[in-house]
């Protein structure tokens, strides 16, 4: 990152680039903050008789300040959405300009985009002295419909001069009264261009919003007044559900819908053939849009879901969704869908709704959902990690791939899925104090102690004690995935990334001590994972034998980051593991050889070529670091 803004300090860029510009790191943000407030205070004009060396102390002290507010302001645990946006460089600088100008932080994406506008179209100018032809408000009247209109019917970003000057002067026209006289069109396009910076001129032929998110957002609001106007509107929208061009404007459509737009928006979707193949990718952006959704219902979710017609992929993404929505109001029907037994043998769908049940606060009634071979349940569920369930892969013996050796594997409950942002996330609030329950099970000292031995006797490695004395005084801090805050990787069902093999094993150790153990919980070994992935038919995949495909796995970056835990049911193991290929390489147990310099890595992960997905392919890294293809499964051992 460059030690000067990138952009002069109270405007945004003069120049038209298409580019991909990489989120900022935590650290990146700080940096361009310090230099952005440094060179914005110090190009203020000096006031009084202060001796030039005195200014420029003062400046940079409230340059300082400034820093650290809004570091502070972005850290506190309400404002985590922002925090995620600030990311994004353009969108950290306009934070820092209405943090300069107004000494004001919005809380979500649509506030933030309303106030950027807001300054761009009128504030700004009018701070000093300079009179904006059209008030904000008026402004966006014009804004919306030319946004929308690229939207639709235009289908780019970029729009011929004369036409977008057509569109601009017919919605300009709607404001003439005895109290406003707008501007032509072409003074309007020249104000945009010369004084808000919202439009570039590109060529000489065409215009182009300078940053795409503004006209996405402008046709998101130009949305929300159309479907209220007339509902069958929304059906223009589901038409566009799961198309990259239309997923922006439908997310700031959703985030200002109330609760029963939104409900409609469930409705329709789920009737429509949009929802008759929902990729990994669709379910995805569904959970995004009810993330950032304000207000939600789940009627139009439960309705469907006891629907007798509704198939087995519909009724997991509705479980999914309902999970996601988080209300109580959905337990009664998630415990009739249950005793009417609609997952119709579907195993995973029956699954599902157990989660979802129990999340939301409802029982499950003992042995209902739970098998048992020889006296031991098939699977259980861990209360102290969120009920996340554990399954039973019974013993047997096979030909280990790496050695060609014979070997014998005992009964083992394996997680279901990798350890989630959100179980991660329980752990990490523990070691900040902020997990009254826990604490109160295993107070954070004995958890300490007990790190401490493991250290002193090379339990580990003998590396353990040096990389636990580097974070001795802040081992939440030291723990943390990397990626925590990460827009790409930080939501709660996906899997967490970037965390190293002693944490990833703490995190073991911490659900093993809450039971009173030490060894209850640990990872599995490269040979206990590959009877779990391959089992007894020697898999070649986890699945089976199809090579792999998008319905499969996440793998070569089809996505582009992780995906939520459980979002290929096709490609699960007859047993019921899911994501034991793709998504994230998972932490083993073992040293990757007898070097003992190296921890192994299975399965693959979302960047990953189909080859390293299969059962027996093998990998590594060194147990002090971690990537954000590397996260962990979670064994226990069988009372057998």
């Amino acid at each position: 990152m460059a030690e000067s803004p990138e952009f002069p300090p109270d405007e945004l860029s003069v120049d038209y680039e298409r580019a991909d510009v990489q989120d900022f790191t935590k650290e990146q943000q700080e940096r361009f903050l310090k230099n952005w407030f440094r060179a914005a205070f110090l190009r203020d004009h000096p006031e009084g008789a202060l001796s030039a060396d005195e200014w420029k102390r003062q400046q940079q002290a409230k340059a300082e300040e400034r820093t650290r507010t809004i570091i502070t302001y972005l850290t506190e645990e309400q404002n985590k959405g922002l925090r995620q946006l600030a990311a994004i460089p353009m969108i950290l600088q306009i934070m820092a300009i209405l943090w300069k100008e107004r000494e004001y932080l919005p809380k979500s994406r649509v506030k933030l985009y309303n106030a950027v506008l807001d300054y761009l179209l009128e504030l700004r100018d009018g701070r000093r002295g300079i009179a904006s032809p059209l008030p904000a408000e008026d402004a966006r009247l014009v804004l919306g419909p030319v946004s929308l209109w690229m939207q639709e019917e235009l289908k780019k970003d970029e729009a011929e001069r004369s036409l977008m000057q057509k569109k601009m002067q017919k919605e300009l026209d709607t404001l003439r009264d005895r109290t406003c006289s707008p501007p032509s069109a072409a003074d309007f396009c020249d104000h945009l261009v010369k004084r808000a910076g919202l439009l570039m001129e590109y060529g000489s032929t065409h215009y182009v919003f300078r940053h795409k998110s503004f006209r996405e957002y402008l046709a998101g609001v130009e949305l929300l007044k159309k479907v209220e106007r007339t509902t069958g509107y929304l059906d223009i929208l589901i038409a566009g559900f799961g198309d990259d061009w239309w997923e922006e404007p439908i997310r700031f459509f959703i985030a200002q819908a109330d609760e029963v737009l939104f409900d409609l928006f469930m409705e329709k979707l789920f009737d429509s053939p949009q929802s008759n193949d929902l990729s990994p990718k669709k379910a995805t952006l569904l959970l995004t849009l009810i993330d950032e959704a304000r207000r939600k219902k789940v009627d139009a979710l439960c309705k469907k879901l006891l629907d007798p017609a509704t198939d087995a992929g519909r009724q997991r993404v509705i479980l999914d969704c309902l999970k996601a929505v988080g209300k109580p109001a959905a337990l009664e029907a998630l415990q009739e869908f249950r005793s009417k037994k609609l997952a119709r043998e579907n195993r995973d769908v029956a699954s599902r709704a157990e989660e979802v049940i129990l999340l939301l606060g409802g029982q499950v009634v003992d042995g209902e959902s739970e098998k048992r071979s020889a006296g031991i349940s098939e699977s259980l569920r861990n209360q102290n990690e969120q009920s996340a369930e554990y399954i039973l892969i019974p013993g047997g013996s096979y030909i280990y791939s790496d050695t060609g050796q014979e070997e014998q594997v005992d009964d083992l409950y394996v997680a279901k899925y990798p350890v989630t942002n959100k179980l991660y996330r329980a752990f990490i609030a523990y070691l900040e104090s902020k997990g009254a329950e826990h604490e109160a099970l295993l107070p954070l000292s004995v958890f300490h102690g007990e790190l401490d031995s493991i250290a002193r006797n090379n339990a580990w490695g003998k590396e353990f004690g040096e990389y636990l004395k580097k974070g001795k005084n802040d081992f939440a801090a030291h723990f943390r995935s990397r990626n925590d805050e990460d827009r790409k990787f930080g939501g709660d069902d996906q899997p967490v990334v970037s965390i190293t093999w002693y944490a990833a094993r703490s995190y073991c150790l911490w659900l093993s001590m809450l039971e009173g153990e030490r060894t209850l919980y640990r990872l599995p070994t490269e040979i206990e994972w590959e009877w779990a992935a391959g089992g007894k038919e020697k898999r070649s995949y986890p699945w089976g034998e199809k090579e792999p495909s998008s319905l499969l796995a996440n793998y070569n970056e089809i996505v582009g980051a992780t995906t939520p835990v459980g979002s290929y049911p096709e490609g699960m193991t007859p047993e019921g593991l899911y994501d034991m290929a793709g998504n994230v390489w998972e932490w083993m147990e073992n040293w990757y050889d007898e070097n003992e310099a190296a921890r192994s890595l299975r399965g693959g992960s979302w960047s990953s070529y189909s080859d390293y997905l299969r059962c027996s392919c093998r990998s590594y890294f060194n147990p002090d670091d971690g990537d954000d293809d590397v996260g962990f499964r979670v064994v226990r051992s069988s009372p057998s």
